[in-house]
């Protein structure tokens, strides 16, 4: 393997169940995986965020668990690294996300708040490391998320068929590729695995439904999923993005009690898996109405119950013919997308590549995303 234009990308999702890294290459017209791993989150750090949040929410940058994810990274880089025989040296830069710790408006400003020192990853790794994407994203008049569309043009647009990209973490983002001269189109649809994971933990002690087994052992109600669907986000017009703290556990309680429906645990937690599915297909038939191709990557490909909702409601709505598959299909595992996402990241902001988020996130004018940290000795 030829070692040049290697980057990495590391992140931790909102439900902080893995920090996942790869060590990806880049060349003309041409991406490719290089290596992956999935790491344990450590207990520790996640108990102090999710008992203390909101103190690391109002003093983040003072915060000893900068330093502390910050080196858990570093490990992570460090190991996989050796594990491939690669020098660091070799590594043009680490794109970094963090661990989001919040995300929304506050009186009419966007915000976004990570955690993770990227000095400090670049001091124990000794490679540059390029973040606070988000941020700069805000800084230009955008929302900061979702950030994966553009990424997911650059591997998947086909120019003779339309076909929509679905990124399902802790909430859903979904990239409308034209097949023609159209602009991309990418939004958050609303929840995705975050209301599933908030009624497994309340009510079964569990941090995920594993395959959506729960979920199809109950039922969807139509009358609860039309109440949840009244929620004044799905009404709002792209360019839009929503947080794990908004489509929360009191979210779901809210609405339970409006619908005063005696539903048992199970039939609410397929109404939520549905719910998912049904938001992603209703944005889909809205803005991508030729798409004949839906492909789905981060965690939610994992939950067949979602998976078959999707698949469903999109033969009911879009069309009989429309396929519904994983980007696995298109040699991208669906797990490895997101690393990616922030090691591109890194290489444009290398390559002082200007991103056009106009139509995804709403910011002014394309720009560079990304600042650039290292050690003094890096050149």
């Amino acid at each position: 393997m030829e070692k040049n234009n290697l980057y990495i990308g590391i992140l931790s999702g909102t439900s902080m169940d893995s920090i996942d890294c790869g060590i990806f290459q880049f060349r003309k017209n041409n991406f490719s995986l290089i290596s992956f791993s999935e790491n344990e989150y450590p207990l520790s750090i996640k108990k102090q965020i999710i008992d203390d949040q909101e103190s690391i929410r109002k003093h983040y940058k003072n915060s000893p668990l900068n330093a502390e994810l910050a080196i858990e990274y570093s490990k992570i880089i460090n190991n996989l690294l050796k594990k491939e025989n690669i020098k660091n040296s070799d590594i043009k830069a680490i794109g970094m996300h963090g661990q989001t710790i919040s995300h929304g408006e506050n009186n009419g400003k966007n915000f976004s708040i990570q955690i993770g020192c990227p000095l400090t990853i670049s001091n124990q790794t000794e490679i540059k490391v390029i973040a606070e994407f988000r941020q700069d994203d805000i800084q230009n008049g955008g929302s900061g998320a979702p950030l994966a569309p553009l990424f997911h043009e650059y591997l998947f647009r086909n120019s003779k068929i339309e076909r929509v990209i679905v990124n399902i973490g802790g909430i859903s983002n979904i990239s409308c590729l034209s097949h023609g001269d159209k602009n991309l189109i990418g939004f958050d649809s609303g929840p995705g695995n975050t209301l599933i994971d908030a009624w497994m933990s309340n009510r079964f002690n569990m941090n995920y439904d594993e395959d959506g087994k729960i979920a199809a052992k109950g039922s969807s109600n139509h009358e609860l999923i039309k109440i949840f669907l009244e929620d004044r986000y799905f009404k709002l017009k792209y360019p839009k993005s929503t947080s794990t703290e908004y489509f929360s556990y009191e979210w779901i309680l809210k609405n339970i009690n409006k619908s005063k429906l005696n539903l048992n645990d199970n039939d609410i937690l397929s109404t939520l898996t549905n719910l998912t599915a049904v938001s992603i297909v209703q944005s889909i038939d809205k803005y991508s109405k030729d798409c004949k191709e839906i492909y789905i990557c981060g965690g939610g490909a994992n939950n067949n119950s979602i998976m078959k909702n999707i698949e469903d409601e999109a033969k009911r709505i879009i069309s009989n013919q429309i396929i519904v598959k994983t980007t696995g299909d298109l040699n991208f595992h669906p797990k490895t997308i997101e690393a990616g996402l922030f090691a591109w990241l890194a290489m444009s902001k290398i390559n002082n590549t200007k991103l056009d988020y106009r139509n995804v996130t709403g910011s002014n004018m394309p720009a560079e995303l990304g600042k650039i940290y290292s050690r003094l000795n890096l050149k």
